[in-house]
């Protein structure tokens, strides 16, 4: 099996090879990212390299950051900029699982909660971590919490 560094590797080499200077860019990034996690990671003498759990976990916030800046660039009138963002997101989430739409996601819910007797708010974490155990960079996480919030009242 491929790892998820070679993946990002190999793609990599395929956008310089098209000359993609957007895809170049973002996966560049992607990568010191990634090599900047191990590094602290071998700093607290944790492992060699990051697992590809937490590698997801530094894609969905780079999409965050970019979708945070889609909208800055959008109210500048910067539609140049914005674009640009949106092709990097575009990058970023063809190597992220793909994401539970909200009504799946309402049923997924609901079910934990009653696998895992949840009463009230005070579960949140319970019910949370389990999902973000059982479905990894699958689901937005404020978005599942806000909905368990208001199924656990």
């Amino acid at each position: 099996m491929v790892s998820f560094r070679e993946n990002l590797k190999k793609s990599l080499d395929a956008s310089l090879k098209n000359r993609d200077e957007i895809a170049t860019s973002t996966l560049r990034l992607i990568l010191a990212a990634v090599k900047d996690h191990d590094i602290q990671f071998r700093t607290k003498k944790k492992g060699e390299y990051i697992s590809d759990q937490e590698i997801l976990t530094i894609l969905q916030n780079m999409v965050k950051q970019r979708k945070e800046s889609v909208s800055i660039y959008s109210k500048a009138g910067r539609q140049d900029l914005k674009k640009r963002e949106e092709k990097e997101i575009e990058i970023i989430n063809s190597f992220l699982p793909t994401q539970i739409k909200s009504n799946d996601l309402e049923k997924i819910i609901e079910e934990t909660i009653k696998e895992l007797d949840c009463q009230s708010l005070k579960d949140l974490g319970k019910v949370i971590s389990n999902l973000k155990e059982k479905y990894p960079a699958q689901m937005d996480m404020r978005e599942v919490a806000d909905l368990a919030k208001k199924k656990l009242k």
